[in-house]
């Protein structure tokens, strides 16, 4: 029977108030020890040394010319000691007004989330200056501010599909932040104090950079797309001097785009070619040697295979062309000519070329996400495989693929390695890494890489589908592509959705420059790649033309004409002293940019006007040599 007595009870509570003491106790212990190992133990320095805990800070991101791209920031990070908050709703509905936050969360968390807690990252100057003139007025009581590392991005949502972005714990997640990690955070010189990370020097101009981001937005809004790609690349060097993909985002705010608005689409999104792949097609039955140039095809109808009486598929054109030469079939891009001329190879062969130039494979850009593409082999192919790969449909490429394939037409027929990145510098400016020109594998023959660069240059001829490409003076060879995008209801291609491209290698008999752009799922009824892909590149060599100093054909005429002798021009020696550049052309100084042992800016246009530092300055490994052009 129990005993219910009164004093029984007494004794009972007594020994339940002192459990519940004493439990209250260990959590409270629990969680003091947790806060001192925070903010205590881990900010001190360990037994034996002499200074703070070390920490690192990023080190910066930059563009080919020194442009600051990525750097690291000091900022406050706003805590609190729950238990030290007398007045949780009015602290609350301060730092909510202050931090941009949400007053009713941020209470719940000072109520419930006993102990410490991170209240927001990284807040701005503004910010932190606020909550200090609160802080000396006796206000906020339990809420601490601590230095911590942020990341900004100077130039917002430029190359931001390069650069990446950081997390709050200063690690990269995406781009060249992601890639580069231990690069950009690694120790150098003293374990005591604040250690700095290496500089990653990439290989994009952020001038070419910003005019390509603002022709894509322009041509995106204009036809309605949904996306649109423009990449250019050095011909020689297979350096990518702008990687713009439209929409973009800032790396500043992140957390604000959706990982789809994040994705990097000109090394992850894939998709058919469509008739810009005849270009490598052709050019593999030329090497090969099954396909003479002289020699015609008959595209005057449709190709077609049957058995047993009935038609297996069909081929067809947007017209009858009759018979064609190899090059006739490239400047009109004519599907039944292409599917003739693949007659002459077997599967085997046509899938060795096409993986020879790289398709089917990552192009090993520095950056992460990178797709290899779909190129099945030959085991797996049905009859009509062979002509339809021949005119770019049953392959998945993705954009830096095709850029990159380009540079085989570039180079004597030899594969490049695309870069991204020249070089790698300590804190203490001495290189300690420099990506230089990577040639992958010889291709094609010279000869099949410079006809077909020939064939390339007619398709932007007066009857051409890429007329629209044409610059005044400058041999633009190019190749358009209209790609059928499959539709997800059916499950085969749609008639409204497609993808017009264009790529782009001028001047064409001695190659600077490979750009490659494609709209994804314009609107507005026009969808063809000559027609609305072909005019981008053509606005975009007239801007790189003058930019680069690139002569045009009735420039050096004019100068022949009038009989004036242009003297070869020299770039001086660098010694001790700054040399005098002024009255050199822009392509003379273009040899100062693989110079890793100085800085360079080149402003404009034309010829040397004006220099900082002035000729005879001493020259040291810190000095930044500025030249302007007129």
């Amino acid at each position: 029977m129990a005993d219910n007595s009164p004093e029984y009870m007494h004794k009972l509570t007594t020994r339940r108030l002192h459990i519940l003491f004493g439990a209250t106790l260990v959590i409270a212990l629990v969680i003091a020890l947790q806060f001192f190992q925070l903010m205590v133990i881990e900010h001190t320095p360990t037994a034996g040394s002499s200074g703070p805990a070390q920490r690192v800070e990023r080190g910066p991101i930059l563009d080919r010319h020194g442009n600051i791209l990525a750097l690291q920031t000091r900022l406050d990070t706003v805590t609190a000691w729950a238990p030290g908050i007398r007045t949780p709703a009015q602290t609350a509905r301060t730092l909510a007004e202050i931090l941009d936050l949400d007053e009713e969360l941020l209470l719940q968390r000072f109520q419930h989330e006993p102990g410490f807690l991170f209240v927001k990252r990284t807040i701005t100057p503004t910010q932190s200056r606020q909550i200090r003139e609160l802080q000396e007025s006796g206000q906020l009581e339990g809420i601490h501010l601590q230095e911590d590392f942020g990341r900004s991005y100077p130039e917002g949502p430029l190359a931001a599909h390069v650069l990446g972005y950081v997390g709050i714990d200063n690690q990269g997640l995406d781009g060249i932040e992601y890639r580069f990690d231990s690069q950009l955070s690694a120790p150098s010189g003293s374990q005591q104090g604040d250690a700095f990370g290496n500089q990653i020097i990439l290989t994009i101009d952020s001038r070419i950079q910003a005019f390509t981001d603002q022709l894509a937005r322009d041509v995106r809004e204009e036809r309605e797309a949904d996306a649109v790609l423009l990449l250019v690349m050095d011909a020689y060097t297979g350096e990518i001097l702008a990687y713009t993909a439209s929409p973009g985002y800032d790396p500043n705010q992140f957390a604000g785009f959706t990982s789809e608005q994040r994705r990097n689409l000109p090394i992850s999104y894939l998709y058919e070619p469509g008739s810009v792949f005849k270009i490598f097609s052709m050019a593999a039955f030329l090497h090969l040697g099954v396909v003479d140039q002289n020699e015609f095809f008959d595209a005057g109808s449709a190709y077609e295979r049957r058995s047993n009486g009935e038609t297996l598929f069909r081929i067809s054109d947007l017209g009858s062309y009759g018979r064609l030469r190899p090059a006739d079939i490239i400047r009109l891009s004519s599907n039944v000519g292409a599917a003739y001329a693949s007659d002459r190879v077997s599967n085997e062969q046509l899938y060795h070329m096409m993986r020879q130039f790289g398709f089917g494979e990552h192009t090993g850009i520095d950056l992460n996400g990178e797709q290899r593409g779909i190129l099945r082999p030959p085991e797996s192919w049905s009859a009509r495989t062979k002509p339809t790969i021949s005119i770019g449909q049953e392959v998945a490429v993705s954009a830096m693929q095709l850029l990159t394939a380009g540079t085989v037409f570039a180079n004597d027929g030899v594969l490049l390695k695309p870069q991204i990145v020249r070089r790698i510098v300590s804190p203490e400016g001495k290189t300690l890494q420099s990506f230089e020109r990577e040639p992958v594998r010889q291709v094609l023959s010279p000869g099949a890489a410079n006809s077909m660069l020939e064939m390339m240059v007619g398709a932007t001829r007066d009857s051409g589908t890429a007329w629209r490409a044409r610059v005044d003076g400058i041999d633009i060879a190019a190749k358009t592509g209209t790609a059928q995008m499959l539709d997800p209801t059916t499950g085969g291609y749609s008639d409204t959705a497609f993808i017009p491209s264009t790529l782009a290698i001028f001047p064409a008999h001695a190659p600077r420059i490979i750009a490659y752009t494609a709209l994804i799922n314009p609107q507005g009824g026009e969808h063809l790649g000559g027609r609305i892909a072909a005019p981008i590149i053509r606005e975009l060599a007239e801007f790189l033309v003058p930019y680069l100093g690139i002569p045009r054909a009735d420039e050096q005429i004019y100068r022949e004409a009038a009989g004036v002798r242009i003297e070869q021009q020299h770039l001086p020696d660098l010694t001790d002293t700054v040399p005098d550049f002024r009255g050199l052309a822009r392509r003379t100084l273009m040899p100062l940019y693989e110079n890793p042992d100085i800085e360079v800016v080149i402003r404009g246009s034309g010829w040397v006007a004006r220099q900082t530092p002035a000729p005879g300055t001493p020259l040291s490994t810190d000095t930044r040599i500025i030249l302007e052009l007129e």
